[in-house]
């Protein structure tokens, strides 16, 4: 571009780079082509940052001769490599060498950032306390499939993000035995005020509920997602959500299928659960996944047993494999047990969603082949509309019911 070219204003070069924000190979040329492109370009560039093995070094690198790159970052995402998920030790040895020679400059650095996003990780105390604790502006914390030396841990990390608002905890591996009480919240220190709950995996999910009760770092909280939730689990899950009742306003639940009726039948210690009414919930959904489909009846006694005065909206999120399993998905059994809420609290229920998420990757023809040479019978989205329609109908909601297909999930 030489000095006779034509000028654009710099808030049109702007817009044009923010159109480009997930194309970060387009931003990398457009940083190297003009020096005025440079800032927004970097903007981009370092808004979300993704770290494992294979580039830790170069980041640090990279922010140690340009430091002022570190205001931009607002998400940090670090993964690594252990157990079942990589047969490649030296990969996971790689990145923890880093993790704990991080320059005690770096964190610090990080002003800005408000996601930490850690998977795959061996958390210890010495990680809490070098790096993972040392980011007070953080607002959202994610644990994906970490394993932690203690509870202890978690507890430590948590209480170090004062501003933390979301808490997501997926897959964790099995906590270990505290060697010693778990951390409780110090007199005087800043006390998180969380919002947010998202949880996955039975091993997750009450204990953290339980220990957040115990600390009364409740008491904010106007979301809440358990999945996975085995169903021996729900006298936990209903304990657990006496304590948020008052101020909880939006729950998502999936039930599990790991324990079956006769497990159940045969264990004289289970009794069936109770739940405190949920005055303030408007909002309610409900995972129906056709892989476990035998947890669908546990759904809906749950649905059944939930007491919902000021529902609105009710959404059943279901997932969809490759197999026209979703056929077996019994929607007048369904729209039955949706007649309560509808018809409690004067009505004030106005909504039901049924939200459709197809495998990734599955053809669209409704014939299949696995990858097996299996032959099978694709999901028929018109099909099952026409279905959940009609049971609806039948019950007289119709009018409530809405279908919507929100693309595909990765298995």
């Amino acid at each position: 571009m030489d000095s006779t070219s034509p000028r654009l204003p710099p808030e049109l070069c702007d817009l044009i780079l923010d159109q480009l924000h997930e194309d970060k190979r387009a931003l990398r040329v457009c940083a190297l082509t003009s020096h005025d492109w440079l800032t927004r370009a970097q903007f981009h560039l370092f808004r979300s940052i993704y770290l494992d093995w294979s580039n830790c070094y170069s980041f640090s690198r990279l922010l140690s001769n340009n430091p002022s790159l570190a205001d931009h970052m607002k998400t940090l995402e670090i993964e690594g490599a252990f157990g079942i998920f990589s047969m490649d030790r030296l990969h996971g040895a790689t990145l923890d060498a880093w993790l704990r020679s991080v320059p005690p400059w770096l964190p610090h650095r990080l002003t800005n950032l408000t996601n930490l996003e850690l998977a795959l990780l061996t958390i210890d105390a010495d990680l809490v306390h070098r790096f993972f604790g040392q980011l007070p502006s953080v607002t959202h914390l994610t644990l994906w499939a970490c394993a932690l030396t203690t509870f202890d841990v978690f507890a430590e990390l948590f209480l170090s993000l004062p501003r933390i608002k979301r808490l997501s905890i997926a897959f964790i591996q099995e906590w270990e035995a505290n060697p010693h009480p778990v951390s409780r919240a110090e007199q005087g220190r800043s006390r998180p005020q969380l919002e947010v709950i998202e949880l996955t995996s039975s091993c997750d999910n009450f204990k953290v509920l339980k220990w957040l009760v115990d600390e009364g770092l409740h008491h904010g909280v106007r979301t809440l997602s358990c999945t996975r939730v085995p169903w021996a689990g729900l006298g936990a899950l209903g304990d657990a959500l006496r304590a948020f009742a008052p101020n909880l306003q939006d729950l998502r639940i999936g039930v599990g299928d790991s324990t079956t009726a006769t497990d159940i039948a045969h264990d004289t210690a289970w009794a069936c659960p109770t739940f405190a009414p949920l005055p303030s919930l408007t909002t309610l959904t409900l995972d129906i996944h056709t892989a476990r489909l035998p947890a669908v009846p546990y759904t809906l006694y749950l649905l059944s047993q939930l007491c919902v005065p000021a529902l609105r909206t009710l959404i059943f999120a279901v997932k969809c494999g490759e197999y026209d399993t979703a056929a077996l998905i019994p929607w007048s059994r369904i729209a039955e047990v949706v007649q309560g809420p509808a018809t409690a609290g004067n009505g004030k229920l106005n909504r039901v969603l049924v939200s459709v998420r197809e495998r990734e990757g599955s053809e669209p023809e409704l014939i299949r082949v696995d990858t097996r040479g299996r032959v099978g019978v694709g999901v028929d989205l018109e099909e099952m509309e026409r279905n959940v329609r009609a049971a609806f109908e039948a019950q007289g909601l119709g009018k409530l019911i809405a279908f919507e297909h929100v693309g595909r999930w990765s298995s």
